[in-house]
């Protein structure tokens, strides 16, 4: 009985990101950098405790709005706005400050988006205002070379004040790194291309649509890359794709979920961010109510059979405009960037994936991105 009870302990030891070894996580937050924020912050987050220290200023640099980190943990990227529609390099001293290393031209204007390929070869950006995307060459030394891939999205839809052309919101590599899916508000589409990270180049290999006026802005995938997960802004909801391995196509929606609760009030409401539990069995969605009247909200959805989803929670986010979310890669904690208010709580995950208040949180004006460093195997 004892040995057989042992046995049950050790694999949910094994097997749950919820139940991992404490210890301290590092975690970088992006922000406008103007007014009384400078640029990336740093801090550490106590993994048993869910305690953020101090807000420690990593990189002075204007418009971080979205970061990403490459696959060595050794460099992160930032969107670099202010510095005049740039993307930025930076090496993660010993100290795990951030020492400049070169700017590159997002190849648009408005980048509001970077991430970086699984080899860690290719940086690509989405620029919002122009609607275009790139991607950049990662040298050795971490340093990003000229684009020489740069797209161009056309098209409009029927939203008269947000959609009269296109707004590439994001952009991301899929999970075989053969292609990459852009989200574009503007046009209603996730524009799909072929993905060659070794030489950073793009080629447009289809789209998928959503709804008209809905709006996709950001995405994330299954854990086992056979779903897409679209997060709309403007019609609050996810929208669920079936992903083709072979084309890397998406196809048809299959299911659309509310992010809001049953006869909720939806006007002035947006969408901003969504994130994937380490698990892969619950999503994570960030609620925004741009008309000041305090129903900002983060929504869990439960992971069903065949990548379906559920709603299974909305709670307060305790910010204004929750921008961004991160959920710590042991999967215990929740962080939200406020970026009107200024500050970034922490959220408890339970076991179930639904999510707790803590007293935890830090000050940092206009917050806007939220990146974990993973803690060395």
């Amino acid at each position: 009985m004892r040995l057989t009870l042992f046995r049950f302990l050790a694999s949910l030891l094994f097997f749950s990101p919820l139940l991992t070894q404490a210890g301290t996580m590092k975690v970088y937050l992006g922000t406008q950098g103007r007014g009384l924020s400078k640029g990336i912050y740093l801090c550490n987050l106590d993994s048993e405790t869910g305690r953020l220290s101090k807000p420690k200023l990593a990189a002075e640099i204007s418009g971080a709005g979205f970061l990403a980190l490459h696959p060595n943990g050794k460099f992160l990227y930032s969107t670099a706005r202010g510095e005049g529609n740039q993307v930025a390099a930076f090496q993660i001293g010993k100290d795990y400050m951030l020492n400049p290393i070169n700017l590159q031209p997002s190849e648009g204007s408005g980048p509001c988006h970077v991430s970086v390929d699984r080899t860690g070869t290719c940086l690509m950006v989405a620029n919002y205002g122009s609607g275009s995307v790139a991607a950049l060459k990662i040298d050795e030394d971490g340093s990003l070379v000229k684009s020489a891939s740069a797209h161009q999205h056309k098209g409009s839809s029927v939203n008269l004040r947000r959609q009269k052309g296109p707004h590439a919101h994001s952009i991301y590599p899929g999970p075989d790194n053969k292609f990459a899916y852009s989200p574009d508000l503007g046009i209603d589409q996730v524009v799909i291309y072929n993905l060659d990270a070794a030489t950073a180049t793009l080629k447009r290999a289809g789209s998928a649509r959503t709804k008209a006026g809905a709006g996709p802005r950001h995405m994330k995938f299954s854990k086992n890359g056979r779903q897409a997960y679209v997060l709309t802004e403007l019609h609050l909801t996810v929208a669920v794709y079936d992903r083709n391995p072979e084309s890397g196509l998406l196809g048809q929606a299959k299911q659309e979920v509310s992010c809001l609760p049953a006869n909720s009030n939806s006007e002035g409401m947006s969408c901003s961010e969504i994130r994937v539990h380490p698990s892969g069995k619950f999503l994570y969605a960030a609620n925004r109510d741009v008309k000041g009247e305090l129903r900002d909200s983060i929504s869990v959805f439960k992971v069903l059979e065949k990548g379906h989803i559920e709603r299974i929670q909305t709670v307060p986010a305790k910010v204004e405009i929750p921008r961004n979310i991160g959920v710590d890669p042991e999967g215990r904690w929740l962080l939200v960037a406020g970026q009107k208010s200024g500050n970034v709580p922490v959220f408890q995950i339970r076991s179930d994936g639904t999510l707790k208040e803590t007293d935890n949180e830090v000050t940092i004006a206009n917050a806007m991105c939220v990146e974990f460093l993973k803690p060395e195997d």
